[in-house]
């Protein structure tokens, strides 16, 4: 497991299980972005307006590992580590993605049955995400097999106890892969506007929660009310994709 948190006026601590495989560098570049937000925020605001929103939570942490893996990609040696990247990163983006919106959902469906009076049973509640589970994956139409005991799944996802936590891992991810464009993507690098797109992301980290999360993103140039980030980021899965096919296309 891994952990971030912060403790004002002092510094942020990490807990982390680390034995060196790609998905523990990955997560501690993941836990890195938290405390680098929470170090900042800190540094430059009250304690009233230090902590940060959980809109914005996983932007930095998401923004660094699409760092670290466009960092490794460009210095792999071969296509099977090439592979490997783009598999891992494509994966990372399905379950934040659309994982995520997945757990959304079921836990809205939650409150709505709730809300209609209706009891919450561990079949009742297998017998949603089950349904959820085969709607999201395509399972009618024949994409991916979901087996029945699969409906079980939500019993051991932490994050369900903390309500309505899990959209933001989407839309941060979505944000942060904006933002990572406009700091090390080709079009910001070649008109010189990188370390300006720099400079006004990490003044977002620095805010805390002194502006509406929203806001803040607009300021670091990204516009979650519009559907662009949305729409940037399926391009980059699309990118992504492509690359990996390109890369089985010669190995055969």
């Amino acid at each position: 497991g891994a952990y971030s948190t912060m403790v004002y006026g002092v510094h942020p601590y990490q807990l982390m299980n680390f034995n060196g495989t790609w998905e523990e560098v990955s997560t501690l570049a993941h836990e890195s972005g938290h405390s680098m937000h929470s170090y900042l925020a800190s540094a430059a605001q009250p304690y009233a307006t230090s902590n940060y929103s959980i809109f914005v939570a996983e932007v930095a942490s998401t923004l660094n590992e699409n760092l670290l893996f466009r960092h490794a990609y460009a210095k792999a040696g071969d296509d099977q580590t090439r592979l490997f990247l783009l598999s891992s990163y494509l994966d990372r983006m399905r379950t934040t993605l659309f994982r995520q919106t997945l757990f959304a959902e079921f836990e809205l469906r939650i409150h709505e049955a709730v809300e209609r009076g209706e009891p919450l049973t561990g079949e009742s509640l297998s017998k949603l995400y089950l349904e959820l589970l085969r709607t999201y994956y395509g399972a009618d139409q024949g994409v991916v097999r979901i087996d029945d005991a699969y409906g079980a799944e939500w019993a051991y996802i932490p994050h369900f106890y903390s309500n309505f936590y899990v959209y933001q891992y989407a839309t941060s991810m979505i944000g942060g892969m904006s933002l990572v464009d406009g700091i090390v993507g080709p079009e910001a690098l070649s008109s010189g506007k990188a370390a300006a797109h720099r400079d006004a992301y990490l003044g977002m980290l620095a805010a805390g929660s002194s502006k509406y999360p929203v806001e803040l993103l607009q300021d670091a140039g990204v516009d979650m009310t519009t559907s662009q980030p949305f729409e940037a980021a399926m391009r980059e899965m699309n990118r992504i994709m492509d690359e990996i096919e390109q890369i089985y296309a010669r190995s055969r």
